[in-house]
């Protein structure tokens, strides 16, 4: 079992918007669960401006859980090193993808990377994350700052010929949104605090205060099931 949470943007100071308390409440539903996940992704956006003392306080949050949690870098995200990796979480094999471009919002996808660890083990149930979406989720302001037409067309084409890819997930969109891709179920997790609100001629920023939730990515008798758990 993976666990999701995505896009905390923490903050310092008093215009934290409650940044803080909103991680931490993902992690008390974590701990809450009744079956402990192998392992936790945080799929991007982890701090809000990029400095070290929002990362400080992530992994204070982030302390009390037991389990592997991996990291995977947003747009906002100042990390030192990329972020893409290969690795198991019981029965499931995460492959996470750095898409971020410095000083970009926008995201690209190395797709030679990702077939060749595709490859690496085409037997294995597994989860393809990145944090900017892959397809268009309807909402203009967000889906300019997606992945570009051309890396959504190979991956289309990579998933076709990967069916042990069982699920592609992503953050960035601050929202709940399940679509296809290459025949690949793609589902987007909503922030732990703030939501993108659901307005399909919005071109600009435009948020909510809708609840969060995580997503509980579990095997079910040889199938991937995604559960969304508010939180």
């Amino acid at each position: 079992m993976l666990v999701q949470i995505s896009d905390p943007h923490l903050r310092l100071g008093p215009d934290d918007q409650g940044s803080a308390a909103a991680l931490a409440a993902a992690v008390d539903r974590v701990l809450a669960l009744p079956t402990p996940p192998d392992a936790v992704l945080l799929s991007g956006d982890i701090a809000d401006s990029g400095a070290e003392a929002e990362y400080a306080l992530a992994r204070e949050l982030l302390a009390p859980l037991p389990m592997p949690v991996h990291l995977l870098a947003g747009n906002h995200d100042r990390l030192p090193e990329r972020t893409s990796y290969a690795v198991r979480c019981g029965e499931l094999r995460l492959i996470a993808c750095d898409t971020t471009i410095p000083g970009e919002d926008g995201g690209r996808l190395d797709v030679p990377w990702l077939e060749a660890r595709l490859a690496e083990n085409p037997r294995a149930p597994t989860i393809v994350a990145m944090h900017h979406h892959p397809v268009p989720i309807g909402i203009p302001w967000l889906d300019v700052i997606g992945l570009p037409a051309e890396d959504r067309a190979a991956l289309a084409g990579l998933l076709r010929r990967s069916p042990h890819v069982r699920r592609v997930v992503a953050g960035h969109v601050h929202r709940t949104s399940i679509t296809i891709l290459g025949g690949c179920p793609v589902v987007t997790c909503t922030g732990t605090n703030w939501q993108a609100t659901l307005d399909p001629h919005a071109t600009h920023a435009a948020v909510t205060h809708e609840p969060p939730s995580i997503l509980v990515h579990t095997l079910v008798a040889g199938e991937l099931v995604t559960h969304v758990q508010p939180i």
